[in-house]
């Protein structure tokens, strides 16, 4: 069975909550896995995200009508390898747009790409609700909720239901204030360091190798998801609608 090629958006709506540190792991984790890769960094003020790896991340400016239209088809010309884009908090509202208002959905399907959005949580009531009203508008796209212990005491699962009740949470421990310091220094690599670090674990080697396994299970239920979805045949009936989307072709 062909497998759909993950497209990762990493969103949030409240700045300094972890998206990119999170957009940075999922890079190294693949990394690790010598796949195809490219990542997408959306803020071209404080392109962080791309400074860590420039020969792997294009920095794009999705400000106006011709680069958002630029950035969609460098993703679906980009079906053939894992992405990974990291998108500014204050631009979410106008990239999820997009993405419905052009039926980027149905045609990522086409290509055999599968959108996954990892939302960053927080305890504001008004994340909760943009959460449920991105979920509403984007339904053939999965979400899987985060939590970032370090910048949100608690998670409300109530608050944030999955769109599969197996890709329930990604869930990032608290780190020590120096242990922050050490991961946050350009060009540090998660990757070399777990594997020449010398000395035996260390706080950040299990916090790495906990994260990393949380990718792992995430990629292994989503083919498992593929999978059971094929050998059960076409669904009956019509798949969840979005009439704006459907009425305006891709590009």
């Amino acid at each position: 069975m062909p497998q759909h090629t993950p497209l990762y958006i990493v969103a949030s709506q409240h700045p300094r909550v972890g998206k990119t540190l999170l957009a940075r792991l999922l890079i190294e984790y693949f990394k690790l896995s010598a796949r195809a890769l490219v990542g997408y960094d959306l803020d071209p003020r404080e392109p962080n995200f791309a400074r860590y790896f420039p020969e792997l991340v294009w920095t794009v400016d999705i400000a106006d009508t011709p680069g958002q239209m630029a950035l969609f088809d460098r993703l679906i010309a980009d079906n053939w390898r894992t992405t990974v884009i990291d998108l500014g908090y204050g631009l979410s509202e106008r990239f999820f747009s997009v993405m419905a208002e052009i039926g980027f959905e149905q045609e990522a399907r086409r290509q055999m790409i599968e959108p996954i959005v990892l939302f960053i949580t927080d305890s504001a009531p008004l994340t909760a609700q943009g959460y449920a009203e991105l979920r509403q508008r984007l339904r053939l796209t999965t979400f899987v909720p985060v939590h970032n212990e370090a910048t949100s005491f608690m998670f409300i699962p109530h608050d944030f239901p999955p769109t599969r009740p197996d890709c329930s949470l990604i869930r990032i421990p608290r780190l020590s204030p120096i242990v922050r310091g050490v991961i946050d220094r350009p060009g540090f690599s998660f990757g070399a360091y777990m594997a020449n670090q010398p000395g035996g674990p260390t706080e950040v080697h299990s916090w790495i190798a906990g994260i990393f396994a949380q990718f792992r299970d995430l990629e292994l239920r989503l083919i498992l998801g593929a999978l059971e979805s094929s050998l059960r045949g076409p669904a009956r009936g019509p798949l969840p609608s979005q009439p704006e989307a459907d009425k305006t072709s891709y590009r």
